[in-house]
């Protein structure tokens, strides 16, 4: 296993025994530590007495009472800020920043992040868009830190995520935070997010968690024939194009910078769930997404690997590990075994070197367990029911 990791961070051919090799190290580890998470979770907390909801209602703002006063009493309006990170992407900015401009429910702050762009994008944001408050950073921190300094400069109750690289149709944020206002079980809402190229057909309509262990984008790349708009609740939302309450990222701390890039909004997600908030699916917030624009294919496909094992490893619950174990480990050795059959590819090799980062860092995914699935009275059959089973 030291043999192989040593050859794939020298960058240096490997033989097919080698190869096979860590293809079983591999997939041994990954089942080895599954087995270290279900004996050292322990067993799970029990339920709260008295709890009657399989998710708790999260608490209101306190300036802003969501329930009504009386019959036929309209809530109060919720205030709303929009937060944009980008990389690179000012030729992308104009249709997204001119779209939130277009809105029929206008947000009351919009927040563009540059991430430490190598151009003027910052100043050109400030020149173009006075409107919009601008954080320039010093240092590039991708997307999770982009985001999260954006969300502590925002002022709104809802905070709204998204892509730079994305077109909103004007009904788009006025359909997103509507539930957030209306419904209080709703904690986060995912917008249904489609290709800019093929406007007929998906990205996302919400985010995915596979028994196996395997994120997914509902409905990717398939024609939008309306099949996902009747199921209102899913596991998650991408953040391309999502929308939180404040109160959620307080209690979560936000996305976590640990995971650099990719997975971070699957991460939230997953972290919202166990502390029971739940996520609904708007499919009339319609927005248009280049989907990578402003990325690479070679580094999406070294975090993915690394990251696909640290959300598995730290935020599936016990109970759900156990379960769905032959799951899991078919899954996970099937990712493997594909990227090392494909391994003279860039793309394939920066995979295993993200799965091989991923179990450098398995430790500290397990140990943090703990702190997060302590005290959660989350309803497991119902978070099971949110798994897709493909």
């Amino acid at each position: 296993m030291l043999f192989s990791l040593f050859w794939f961070l020298s960058d240096a051919p490997l033989t097919t025994r080698q190869l096979t090799v860590f293809a079983v190290a591999t997939l041994i580890c990954a089942v080895a530590s599954i087995a270290i998470l279900q004996a050292g979770q322990g067993s799970p907390e029990p339920e709260r007495s008295g709890a009657t909801d399989t998710h708790r209602q999260p608490p209101p703002v306190t300036s802003q009472v969501l329930a009504p006063s009386g019959e036929g009493t309209p809530r109060p309006r919720l205030s709303v800020s929009v937060v944009i990170p980008t990389y690179r992407g000012r030729e992308y900015l104009v249709p997204c920043l001119d779209a939130v401009a277009c809105q029929t429910r206008p947000a009351d702050q919009v927040i563009v992040v540059d991430d430490a762009s190598p151009d003027d994008t910052a100043q050109w944001v400030r020149d173009t868009y006075p409107w919009v408050d601008v954080v320039a950073l010093p240092t590039n921190r991708k997307f999770a830190g982009a985001a999260n300094a954006g969300i502590r400069a925002s002022a709104g109750d809802i905070v709204v995520l998204l892509n730079n690289d994305t077109e909103a149709e004007p009904g788009w944020l006025a359909a997103l935070v509507a539930p957030l206002e209306a419904e209080p079980e709703v904690g986060f809402c995912a917008s249904k997010l489609l290709l800019f190229d093929r406007r007929d057909h998906l990205h996302a309509a919400g985010d995915g968690y596979t028994i196996g262990g395997i994120p997914v984008n509902r409905g990717a790349f398939t024609k939008d024939d309306g099949r996902f708009d009747a199921e209102p609740w899913v596991f998650g939302a991408c953040a391309a194009a999502s929308a939180y309450r404040r109160e959620l990222l307080a209690e979560t701390g936000g996305f976590d910078e640990w995971l650099v890039s990719y997975l971070e909004d699957i991460d939230l997600s997953w972290r919202a769930q166990l502390l029971g908030y739940r996520c609904r699916f708007v499919p009339e917030a319609r927005v248009y997404h280049h989907v990578s624009a402003t990325g690479g294919q070679v580094r999406p496909s070294y975090w993915c690997g690394r990251n696909f094992l640290l959300v598995l490893a730290r935020d599936m619950p016990a109970p759900l590990l156990r379960r769905h174990w032959r799951a899991i480990a078919s899954s996970q050795g099937r990712i493997v075994r594909d990227a090392v059959r494909h391994w003279r590819g860039q793309a394939a090799r920066a995979r295993l070197r993200g799965v091989l980062a991923g179990m450098w860092h398995l430790p500290g995914a397990i140990a943090q367990r703990r702190a997060l699935h302590t005290g959660s009275a989350i309803d497991m059959e119902a978070l099971d029911r949110l798994l897709d089973r493909a």
